[in-house]
């Protein structure tokens, strides 16, 4: 049953469950009202059968009829009393037990031996009952009627009256009154089928004709998109109020910023009210700079909203830089194929020219600058960090720099993303090639070794060094001593390898360059 209600479509449900109660409450209703009311007939018609009894049994008019035996008279003071008293069925016998009124003339003069009349005539006692009537089933009083027999007040039976309603006649009126219920019932049921119809129709009307479980797989589908999308959204009525944030916005957005001011500082408001839209505009606050996109709402064309997406833009930065690198280490990698060409040419023309002596004298110098540097990469089996140490050996070459691997550097196959140990190796050595480039000793030494717990990067450069208090500010987002828009690589490589739950130290000895130490415990989970 349930599953049935389920499959109908709104309309049909709201209908079906207003019906259904409808009806049940009608029939409930009509149910008691009937009980009651044939209860209260009985009781009624009981009380009004021994009250007209009584009162036709007290009358003189009608002791002195009965006396004299004026049927007529009697036929007339009976008449009267029936049109006060709902026409009942009236029958009056002599002491002796002969009708002298009955319903059917047949029966009048007739003697009939009748329990119906003993206890009053033998007794004097006044009796209500349901029985068997003169017409019929039906709720009758038995009075006994006197006559004064002395001056001193004494009393006789001379006979008895019986004051009947039938049964019949009380059913057709419990029958009218309930006739009238249902027919009012009726046109409540349809009022409420009616009612039914106009808030199933509102509420499709509101719902834009969608079903309530297809509305629901919609905010099922919209909640798990709004969780899995890394940007901020936020979604303010036409009186400011937020209606909609997703968590990544709320991660955002500072815990201890009250909502309102970071939707002013967002530039909703402004959109809600000029109704212009903005694109990819930049929002500073708190050291974070936000890439923002606002548009209006509308409906019925008129704004009854805003809303905003905005992301974090170091994220943005983060991911143009790791694209900058492997475009770098895809270009010099390039570039070392093209130059190995062209010696390769040079030493195939010798050879066909048998300069054997200047062939020779070419290969010895080509393998004099690598002949430290390239053996050491076969120690280090990690793919990434073996890409883009190679890609800094030939730039480094292509700048006249030395760049030297120590040979006790050794590094197995790692859990780290290509990507990020891009960020940690790639920003570093690119720092340490601008530190050296303007210094009369360009040398940059390179350790690296997973030798016991933790996996350990040394950089040493021969650059001028920092001061203290630049070594304090480096890993800052946007600190730069480079000038405008830069300060970005090294807050990345911090950001990195917190993400792998390791320690990053800067030193600058005295006696000048910078040493830069990456510590990454091997066993630790990537933090998400």
């Amino acid at each position: 049953m349930f599953s049935l209600i389920k499959n109908m479509t709104i309309r049909k449900r709201i209908v079906f469950i207003f019906l259904t109660l409808s009806t049940f409450l009608i029939l409930l209703f009509i149910s008691v009202f009937a009980y009651f009311e044939i209860g209260n007939a009985q009781d009624t018609y009981k009380q009004l059968s021994r009250q007209t009894a009584n009162g036709l049994a007290f009358m003189p008019a009608l002791e002195e009829a009965v006396s004299s035996s004026d049927h007529d008279e009697l036929q007339g003071i009976i008449d009267r009393v029936r049109l006060q008293a709902e026409n009942p069925v009236v029958t009056v016998v002599t002491r002796d037990g002969e009708y002298i009124i009955h319903p059917d003339e047949n029966h009048i003069g007739i003697t009939e031996e009748t329990e119906q009349f003993d206890q009053t005539l033998l007794y004097g006692s006044y009796v209500t009952e349901s029985g068997e009537g003169a017409l019929g089933p039906a709720i009758m009083t038995t009075a006994p009627i006197y006559e004064e027999v002395d001056a001193n007040g004494g009393e006789r039976i001379i006979g008895a009256v019986t004051v009947e309603y039938l049964e019949e006649s009380i059913n057709a009126i419990i029958v009218s009154k309930l006739t009238r219920l249902v027919i009012v019932a009726s046109i409540g049921m349809i009022l409420c089928v009616g009612g039914a119809l106009f808030l199933a129709r509102s509420i499709q009307e509101d719902t834009m004709g969608i079903e309530p479980a297809v509305i629901a797989e919609m905010f099922r589908e919209r909640e798990a998109m709004l969780n899995a999308v890394k940007e901020g959204i936020i979604v303010i009525d036409d009186k400011q109020a937020i209606s909609l944030i997703n968590p990544s916005a709320k991660a955002l957005l500072d815990s201890s910023m009250e909502l309102r001011q970071s939707i002013q500082l967002l530039g909703l408001p402004e959109t809600l009210f000029s109704g212009k839209p903005s694109y990819d505009e930049e929002k500073v606050y708190q050291g974070k700079t936000f890439i923002t996109n606002c548009i209006p709402l509308y409906e019925n064309k008129q704004i009854v909203g805003a809303i905003c997406s905005f992301r974090d833009k170091t994220d943005m930065k983060q991911l143009q830089e790791t694209v900058m690198q492997i475009e770098g280490y895809a270009d010099s990698l390039r570039a070392q194929t093209h130059e190995f060409k062209n010696k390769m040419y040079v030493l195939l023309g010798l050879i066909q020219l048998e300069q054997y002596e200047e062939a020779l004298k070419v290969i010895q110098e080509e393998t004099a600058d690598k002949r430290q540097a390239f053996p050491m990469l076969k120690n280090i089996k990690d793919p990434g960090a073996q890409a883009i140490l190679l890609g800094k050996l030939v730039k480094a070459a292509e700048k006249k720099i030395a760049l030297i691997i120590e040979e006790a550097s050794h590094l197995d196959k790692t859990k780290i993303a290509a990507a990020d140990m891009a960020i940690m190796l790639g920003n570093l050595l690119d720092n340490a090639m601008d530190a050296v480039l303007e210094s009369e000793e360009q040398r940059i030494t390179v350790m690296v070794t997973d030798v016991g717990s933790d996996i350990v990067i040394d950089i040493e450069d021969t650059g001028p060094g920092m001061t203290k208090e630049q070594t304090g500010q480096i890993f800052t987002r946007g600190y730069s001593s480079k000038g405008e828009n830069r300060g970005y690589g090294l807050f990345h490589v911090y950001e990195a390898v917190k993400k792998y739950c390791g320690e990053m130290e800067v030193t600058s000895p005295a006696e000048g360059g910078t040493v830069f130490s990456i510590y990454l415990p091997k066993g630790e989970e990537v933090k998400k």
